[in-house]
């Protein structure tokens, strides 16, 4: 499980971003959590837990493994 503040890598548009973890919920099953700098118009995106390694990368190194493979993206609109 993510902890807050752990920095984690993502993928916009091609482009390997990277935030801190802030927000982090514990729900019954998992767990949600929003990165620091990425959002929308209505704020910061609420991300699942299950998205860790598959579209939230814990090193640079994961990340641009994917970084040619639009379906890792994270949306970069609002």
């Amino acid at each position: 499980m993510l902890e807050e503040g752990t920095e984690v890598y993502f993928l916009v548009s091609g482009y390997v971003l990277k935030g801190k973890v802030i927000d982090l919920h514990k729900t019954k099953d998992s767990y949600t959590f929003s990165i620091e700098g990425y959002g929308g118009c209505g704020g910061n995106h609420i991300l699942s837990g299950d998205q860790l390694h598959r579209r939230i990368f814990l090193s640079e190194a994961e990340a641009q493994q994917y970084k040619d493979i639009e379906q890792m993206y994270l949306e970069g609109h609002c």
